[in-house]
């Protein structure tokens, strides 16, 4: 192979490179941390998350380790992903990790989803959107992002009229 046809194909191959890599980014797991996360579906996929049969999954399996293995915040469904804020809890053992709370979340509704559509194959995209949040002015911040994404996407002109919002009452 000449050199030119080297030269040819390094962008390609490095382009290829960053894309199998950049699946195994690390994630910053904190003990006791609370977390921006977001989830998206994938591609292709004719479901929509507000769709009311959808949404009752996804929801309930929000719900359903709140308080066990996380305490959920405030989350937002929008038709291909949901935004949640929840604060990783202590066990025995330590701390549960983010992962698992994402892997439970997704495994379970992506189960339900495909049984409820008669679909296989993944549901969720596998790389999501993960952050820790550091303090009080940055969750206010996420908080509001997560409340106005609604308005921001233009399906409603309140926060309230979104039937996809759920949060914490104090």
């Amino acid at each position: 192979m000449s050199s030119s046809e080297n030269d040819r194909d390094k962008p390609q191959r490095v382009i290829r490179e960053f894309q199998a890599r950049k699946r195994t980014l690390p994630r910053w797991e904190c003990p006791e941390a609370t977390y921006h996360v977001r989830a998206s579906i994938c591609r292709g996929r004719p479901e929509r998350l507000v769709q009311p049969d959808i949404a009752r999954i996804v929801t309930a399996s929000l719900h359903h380790d709140d308080g066990i293995r996380y305490l959920l915040h405030c989350y937002v469904l929008m038709p291909d992903h949901f935004h949640a804020v929840l604060h990783a809890l202590r066990r025995d053992d330590g701390f549960v990790p983010l992962s698992e709370i994402m892997q439970g979340i997704k495994s379970s509704t992506a189960h339900r989803i495909n049984k409820l559509t008669g679909r296989t194959g993944s549901f969720w995209l596998a790389e999501g959107y993960t952050r820790i949040i550091r303090c009080a002015e940055e969750y206010r911040l996420t908080y509001h992002y997560i409340r106005c994404n609604p308005i921001a996407a233009g399906f409603v002109e309140l926060p309230e009229e979104w039937d996809w919002w759920w949060e914490r009452k104090a």
